[in-house]
């Protein structure tokens, strides 16, 4: 079934003559009374510019860890990933890769993969190749790498009491940091100086550290002191002439920012936590999960972008996805179409709180076994098996894709007003603008309520002759893994007619933007 876009005409995406120009600017307040919404993007004003981009979690992780009842212990990151030699099914999952215009990749690997023993290091392993077949894809196509070693898993390294058991193993902090240290260090080293990697950006030394469930535990059970690991491991990276930043601290669910908890700054280049829980403003609280409307996302984002760049560092927000509507399991909570809408709605009003880079979870995913959070379908869940074809996976894939699509790594991120859109004093319409480094632009808007809005968007500053195509899926799309999204005739603006009109379907993501792609098109990475 074919993709089939609003088309233009009276009624919508009408060009306002100039005479009208002071006149109809669409009032604020008077669109706020009558239940319709403005959108003023300020071209002439600079809220932030991106030091990353926009793209997804990239596992190379292959042998299984264990999963007990509902709880996975090496959550989805491993797994559903194609042979390192099948070239076939390599060229595929890169066409997607493409596609998807994934600029900003989380490339995750555990500590076993390449250093199964102590000192012994094996370059060659099946899922060091798979994770340079990642690292190729990316370098090829100048996307940034945030490398992320998720835990050891690895015997020799763990402690003791910890030895000999698959999930204690897995949960185990190193015992011996300079071994650590010295690992990672081999590690960065074997691919940004032997290798010669310029992708990678960014290092990130454990997931998630710091709860009773971590990946960073000591015996009985407990958080291990996670500080000196991040001094140790730049000070061996330092001696060894590496200067690959670190990032951290890693945690999770959108925690709120507490400066006293910070004692490892000097030793970080960029900072990243994760969201999960979020969930729109209008929707009811469940007291059996954390609560985290939106809003309150929004500003601990802000408040962490804040404290970063007053460091002259950036934040990530390194795993995005939806948990508030179920997962575990096979539970495909985290890609219906209101996750992928909400986790799309999370970005926009990031890029607004300076966020510099957006990781969604995740690229390649098994699908069965923390949920099924993946963008594309690799793995036969019933089977248990490879797929012989791969697909995009609904919603996920057209939605939070369509973003990282047409965006790109480094984009500057104008001042954006959202005036009107509210329903019952909540404000549904949100919307954020990025220039890319060669001066296209692009304005994506999420309304996420069940009723349409009439909207007038303007592009105050504009510097010259500029034709915007307009993409669009709407939840009467959702789950259809085969919608074809092609540009709508462009819409034809200048210094004087810089202003039009258009109507924002219930449940829609909408993007105005100066590329012309057609669906057969790889999404832009770089320029």
């Amino acid at each position: 079934m074919e993709y089939t876009m609003l088309s233009i005409s009276s009624q919508f995406l009408k060009v306002f003559p100039a005479v009208l120009a002071a006149a109809l600017v669409w009032p604020l307040l008077a669109l706020a009374q009558t239940g319709s919404v403005a959108i003023s993007v300020d071209l002439d004003s600079t809220l932030h510019r991106m030091r990353g981009g926009i793209g997804a979690s990239w596992h190379a992780i292959e042998d299984s860890i264990p999963v007990s009842g509902n709880t996975s212990h090496g959550g989805s990151g491993w797994g559903a990933n194609p042979a390192p030699e099948d070239e076939a099914a390599w060229q595929a999952v890169y066409a997607h890769a493409g596609w998807l215009g994934l600029d900003f990749c989380r490339v995750e690997l555990e500590q076993r993969m390449y250093e199964p023993e102590k000192g012994r290091f094996d370059w060659e392993s099946r899922e060091m190749r798979i994770l340079y077949r990642i690292l190729d894809w990316c370098e090829k196509n100048q996307a940034d790498v945030f490398l992320q070693q998720m835990w050891s898993n690895a015997d020799w390294i763990a402690y003791p009491e910890f030895r000999g058991d698959p999930v204690k193993r897995v949960h185990s902090a190193p015992v011996s940091l300079e071994d650590f240290a010295q690992g990672l260090a081999a590690l960065a080293g074997h691919l940004i100086q032997d290798k010669g990697y310029t992708c990678i950006k960014w290092l990130c030394i454990n997931n998630e550290p710091g709860y009773d469930w971590s990946w960073w535990q000591m015996p009985p059970n407990e958080t291990a002191p996670f500080t000196p690991a991040l001094e140790l491991v730049r000070e061996t990276l330092d001696r060894k002439g590496i200067s690959l930043p670190l990032s951290g601290p890693d945690w999770t669910d959108t925690p709120a920012l507490t400066p006293e908890k910070l004692d490892f700054d000097r030793y970080l280049g960029a900072y990243d936590i994760h969201s999960y829980y979020s969930r729109y403003d209008w929707m009811k609280r469940d007291e059996n999960r954390p609560d985290l409307p939106l809003s309150l996302v929004e500003q601990r984002l802000g408040d962490w972008a804040g404290w970063a760049h007053q460091r002259n560092k950036p934040f990530f927000l390194s795993e995005v996805g939806s948990m508030i509507f179920g997962w575990h399991a096979d539970n495909n909570g985290p890609n219906t179409f209101p996750a992928a809408l909400k986790d799309a709605e999370l970005v926009l009003r990031g890029l607004n709180q300076r966020v510099d880079g957006f990781n969604k979870w995740s690229f390649i995913n098994r699908g069965d076994l923390d949920g099924q959070w993946q963008l594309i379908n690799t793995w036969d869940i019933k089977g248990g098996k490879l797929l012989e074809k791969y697909s995009p996976k609904p919603n996920s894939y057209f939605v939070y894709g369509l973003v990282s699509r047409f965006t790109v790594k480094y984009s500057r991120v104008p001042v954006t007003t959202v005036k009107g859109g509210a329903l019952e004093g909540l404000t549904r319409v949100f919307a954020a603008a990025l220039e890319s480094p060669g001066g296209e632009l692009t304005l994506l808007v999420v309304n996420d309520a069940d009723s349409a809005f009439p909207a007038g968007l303007s592009l105050n500053g504009l510097k010259k002759e500029t034709t915007l195509y307009k993409y669009q899926v709407t939840s009467e799309q959702k789950d259809n893994p085969g919608l074809i999204i092609e540009p709508l005739n462009g819409i034809n603006l200048n210094p004087e007619l810089n202003a039009f009109s258009d109507e924002l379907p219930a449940s829609s993501l909408t993007i105005y933007t100066t590329y012309r792609l057609e669906h057969r098109d790889w999404g832009v990475i770089a320029e």
